[in-house]
């Protein structure tokens, strides 16, 4: 299992998944939670399904109950903290949102490590320590600054939870059937979400004036990047430990944070300086 490989697509993931961060703000306030989610359900759902066909072997139920309903879980478990996040970028904003939901490797780790019998080195377990650190910096809001509604908060919280379970049932079930058969498992748990969500979510309304053409757009990005990190990390999971990868795969804020400086023309301060300095140190030691 070269290092490289695991790393290298825990990193794309990162890149792909900052960018989405970006986007998603003003796609949701203009097309709404409920068209945001439907998109990301309906678009992940054929994109899986077609890895499947592609990658998909066959698999004995009897023989692997326990991975493949840790598959369904784990799709289910993804697919409803984007719905959290979706529902929570309505009243929060990007750097709430986005940063408390980027920390689920705390509960990734922590299953990986008492549940899997993943074990740390000392250089890499300061490296998770800087790397989640680095999330916390950003998610710290300076005194004076209004803090997101509760509602935000309790939603981010949620999405936490649902990405941070979703990463452990996956390293589970993607050991055991092979990536191909996971997306397959994704793409039911897609469907069977959004036939739920949709009559459950009917009468909400978006932007009064209407989506544009841009906010379509935005939103397709928004869609495609995220299903690209999925992919990309589902990869990882395959090739590494998921106590490793999870920590990297939670710092895209990092990403989000330097691209809104220059795109949106946010500021860049200490703390966003400092953010990346422990980012990139704590990669280098978790790679060692």
């Amino acid at each position: 299992m070269p290092i490289e490989s695991w790393l290298t697509a825990a990193l794309l993931t990162v890149a792909v998944w900052g960018l989405a961060t970006l986007t998603s703000k003003p796609a949701t306030v203009q097309l709404g939670a409920r068209r945001m989610v439907t998109m990301v359900f309906l678009g992940e759902a054929a994109v899986y399904f077609a890895l499947f066909l592609l990658l998909g072997t066959d698999v004995i139920l009897e023989g692997a109950p326990v991975p493949v309903a840790a598959g369904l879980f784990a799709g289910a478990a993804g697919a409803l903290a984007y719905l959290f996040y979706y529902e929570g970028m309505r009243s929060g904003t990007v750097g709430l949102i986005g940063t408390v939901s980027a920390a689920y490797p705390v509960v990734t780790i922590l299953l990986s490590l008492l549940v899997l019998g993943e074990t740390l080195g000392a250089a890499q377990a300061l490296g998770i320590a800087l790397v989640l650190l680095c999330v916390g910096i950003l998610a710290w809001a300076p005194r004076g600054v209004p803090t997101s509604p509760q509602r935000a908060v309790g939603f981010a919280l949620l999405a936490f939870l649902g990405w941070g379970l979703w990463g452990f049932l996956t390293k589970v079930s993607v050991d055991a059937i092979g990536e191909g058969n996971v997306f397959g498992m994704y793409s039911v748990a897609n469907l069977a979400l959004l036939t739920a969500y949709v009559p459950l979510s009917r009468g909400r309304t978006a932007d009064p004036h209407g989506p544009t053409k841009r906010s379509w757009a935005l939103g397709l990005v928004t869609v495609g990047l995220g299903a690209a990190g999925a992919i990309s990390l589902t990869v990882a999971y395959a090739l590494g430990p998921a106590s490793l990868i999870s920590p990297i795969s939670g710092s895209y804020p990092v990403i989000a944070t330097i691209a809104a400086r220059f795109v949106l023309r946010e500021a860049f301060g200490w703390r966003q300086a400092a953010a990346l300095a422990l980012f990139i140190v704590g990669i280098l030691l978790i790679a060692i």
